[in-house]
């Protein structure tokens, strides 16, 4: 018998096996990878709200564990999945630059914003300036799935295939599946959880974010990350990720052409150099109607766990998540309420 089931494999389950690697506990992983949510996220860890200069919710507790977490995959791998860059914030107006101003001034945001005011690069279409965010990262979150995929393909703990939950055996001590028990399942399937018939009542609901990828040598923004309407995030090798939309149709994969007519147009009017388009990319973000993500058990079937909820924080609040999650699990220490899955009792019937 193994300690854990994940069933999942994107931020949410990436998280949750590190976790149980760093308690010791055994597990196995089932991922058909429909869900692509994390595979085309931009992977920026970004503490400020850039809308309305607000710090994003828990950021002061989330990014201090998040860097850790994260910085611990590079000294395994001896490569650079996650790094320190700043996000440039442009500045619409004379007004958004004071906003900027003041925010930076309150003692919640000073950590995360630099105060002074900074011309925007020549390639940069702007009548105004910009902003430095502080402490921000970028994941090269894609990569880092796969060469931990292949990791546990190697010691014979991931299967890539759909999970059937028909066959799920829930006991009073344990969960057999196919030929195989477990103590626990974590759930981790992002928007995938509306075909779980375990937890589908949860109120999450799919946003739908689209990237352009995109070939630039004339940007010359290899090593920051800048933020207009959309992020422009650097690739590599002149290649930059530009996005993502917000939308609650067409919730899947599938990249569309209104997508890609409102990016393109954003992002000529953004930047005055040539570029060329090389794809498009699209996945559904699982959102919660509080807008926090939600964890637990499930309320009937013991030993069944759940990790989701996390639209387009993943990156930043994953980290601490998990790990209260599988403490909660295994030491019995308390879910937070803003998070606790407890909170959606009355949606359950």
């Amino acid at each position: 018998m193994k300690d854990v089931l994940i069933v999942g494999f994107g931020i949410s389950g990436l998280c949750v096996a590190r976790r149980l690697e760093e308690s010791s506990k055994t597990f196995d992983i089932i991922s058909d990878e429909s869900q692509q949510s994390s595979k085309v996220a931009g992977g920026v860890l970004n503490p400020v709200a850039l809308k309305r200069y607000n710090l994003v919710w828990n950021a002061a507790k989330f990014m201090p564990e998040a860097i850790d977490f994260y910085t611990q995959f590079n000294k395994d791998y001896s490569e650079s999945f996650f790094e320190a860059i700043p996000v440039y914030k442009l500045f619409s107006s004379i007004e958004d630059q004071n906003n900027w101003t003041v925010a930076s001034d309150q003692s919640a945001l000073e950590p995360f914003m630099d105060p002074a005011i900074q011309k925007v690069s020549a390639s940069v279409s702007s009548s105004f300036k910009r902003g430095q965010v502080l402490q921000s990262h970028l994941l090269h979150l894609k990569g880092l799935l796969a060469i931990q995929k292949n990791k546990f393909i190697r010691h014979h703990q991931f299967k890539s295939e759909s999970f059937s939950y028909t066959d799920l055996k829930v006991g009073e001590d344990h969960v057999s599946y196919h030929e195989n028990t477990y103590r626990k399942v974590i759930f981790c399937e992002g928007y995938g959880v509306h075909f779980n018939p375990f937890f589908n009542w949860l109120p999450l609901y799919g946003n739908k974010g689209e990237y352009l990828i995109f070939e630039s040598k004339g940007l010359k923004a290899n090593s920051s990350i800048l933020k207009s309407r959309y992020f422009i995030i650097p690739l590599g090798n002149d290649l930059y990720k530009y996005g993502a939309t917000y939308s609650r149709y067409e919730l899947n994969d599938i990249p569309t052409s209104g997508g890609r007519k409102d990016l393109v147009e954003k992002l000529s009017e953004l930047i005055q150099c040539d570029f060329k388009i090389v794809d498009q990319i699209a996945g559904v973000r699982p959102t919660v109607r509080d807008r926090k993500p939600v964890l637990g058990e499930h309320p009937e079937h013991q030993h069944l766990y759940i990790l989701n909820g996390f639209g387009s924080r993943g990156v930043m609040c994953a980290p601490t998540l998990s790990r209260e999650l599988t403490e909660y699990i295994f030491d019995g220490k308390p879910i937070d309420r803003e998070t606790n899955i407890t909170r959606f009792l009355k949606f359950y019937s």
